[in-house]
């Protein structure tokens, strides 16, 4: 029988609580520029975040780890090191600290730019389809939940923010970086069972 690779409960809650952190440290980003306002205070507050923020985004990063280890295998995330993971990390979080100092600049820009960050960070750090794919649906899944919420009340985006359907118009590039990274790092956490 051939052995597959598998997260662990250490795993999963190591990439939950990068998640976690990296979210706070963005969702910081964007509540000090005033990028974006928390309108309802249902939960307490971590640091600037609502509670439910940082748990939506870890168990989106172990999800999506969980995810790509069952799609395909460890392949070359062997050869991955925490040099490679720290550089995915840090891509993704200057990324989010990106989008809150374009925050009042001429919005077609901060889109491209936005975008094009997000290209690069995916073409440095996507090993496939499959990594691509995490992108897609962190994409969906994450530009969705925005929406709901932001429509709910939860939280809106400063007025001098592009937006369609209440969320920024680069939210969907930084949820596919997001998703990318967070495929990889499920795989370099992956071990054989």
């Amino acid at each position: 029988m051939t052995a597959r690779p598998r997260l662990g409960a250490l795993a999963l809650a190591s990439l939950f609580s990068v998640g976690a952190l990296g979210g706070l440290i963005g969702d910081m980003c964007h509540v000090e520029s005033g990028t974006t306002v928390y309108l309802a205070d249902v939960l307490p507050y971590v640091w600037d975040s609502q509670l439910w923020f940082p748990v939506m985004v870890g168990a989106g990063t172990a999800a999506l780890g969980w995810i790509r280890v069952r799609v395909g295998g460890a392949g070359a995330a062997s050869a991955e090191g925490l040099r490679e993971a720290i550089a995915m990390i840090a891509a993704v979080i200057g990324l989010y600290a990106l989008t809150a100092i374009v925050r009042g600049e001429p919005q077609p820009v901060a889109i491209v730019l936005v975008y094009c960050v997000a290209a690069l960070i995916c073409a440095r750090f996507a090993r496939g389809p499959a990594d691509l794919a995490c992108g897609v649906l962190a994409a969906a899944f994450g530009v969705g939940t925005e929406v709901a919420l932001a429509a709910a009340g939860a939280f809106e985006y400063s007025s001098d923010v592009s937006q369609v359907a209440g969320v920024a118009s680069w939210l969907p590039g930084l949820y596919v970086a997001y998703g990318v990274v967070a495929a990889r790092l499920g795989l370099m956490a992956g071990r054989v069972a």
